[in-house]
């Protein structure tokens, strides 16, 4: 319910169909101003949830960053800054270059939930993975966090918005950058392994490779004395 003289948050339907009543109990008190009394709204009918950024695929609420397309932007949540849908899944999937990484800064969080966010709790959480699967590396998140950072491991990253029939919040807002790996970095760990593998593959065989050669100096003196 909406009342008093506020402007409320963008309104979005779960479906197809929202019904809008409006009931109005006393009028407004005589004045020398003049009164408006009621409200006036803008509609939209959309197929992208709000979500303006990234490439929805087919009618699901599902957007792909890609990187050769634009190095960064902003994403949120469906119908921010209102409030996010009861029972969807939205799904955004970030896809960099052979040598980049998906960097996300949250500005903004608030997503409906306690605890371990999970079904015991009844709580919508985000979920971070580096798969298309779940991701043991990250926890789920939920309730209301300051900003913070989230980095994937390599070139891909998915990040799922689950929510359920119970309570709703505004959900979340974040930038999302595409960092290039740096090849130093890189480098110096590969000449690292290079070098640890060549002293344990070649470390036993030095007192081999010295017996061996006792071994043909010996047959060589004796051979040469014979």
């Amino acid at each position: 319910m909406l009342c008093g003289a506020f402007l409320p948050k963008p309104i979005m339907s779960n479906g197809p169909r929202l019904q809008l009543q409006f009931v109005g109990q006393h009028p407004p008190a005589m004045t020398n101003k003049v009164q408006y009394y009621g409200f006036r709204a803008e509609y939209r009918f959309l197929t992208n949830f709000g979500i303006m950024s990234g490439i929805q695929k087919g009618q699901d609420c599902a957007f792909v960053y890609n990187s050769s397309e634009r190095i960064s932007g902003l994403f949120h949540s469906p119908n921010f800054p209102g409030y996010y849908l009861e029972n969807m899944v939205c799904h955004y999937y970030f896809y960099g270059a052979s040598d980049e990484r998906v960097v996300l800064h949250f500005t903004y969080f608030d997503v409906e939930g306690i605890g371990t966010c999970d079904h015991q709790t009844a709580s919508d959480y985000l979920e971070f993975s580096n798969f298309m699967s779940t991701d043991r590396k990250y926890s789920r998140y939920c309730g209301k966090l300051q900003n913070f950072e989230m980095r994937s491991d390599g070139r891909f990253f998915r990040v799922t918005l689950h929510s359920n029939d119970r309570f709703v919040a505004i959900g979340f807002r974040a930038l999302y950058t595409f960092e290039t790996i740096p090849m130093n970095n890189s480098n110096n760990d590969l000449r690292e392994t290079a070098s640890m593998q060549s002293y344990v593959s070649s470390a036993p065989l030095k007192p081999i490779l010295f017996k061996f050669f006792q071994l043909f100096i010996f047959v060589l003196i004796l051979t040469n004395g014979i």
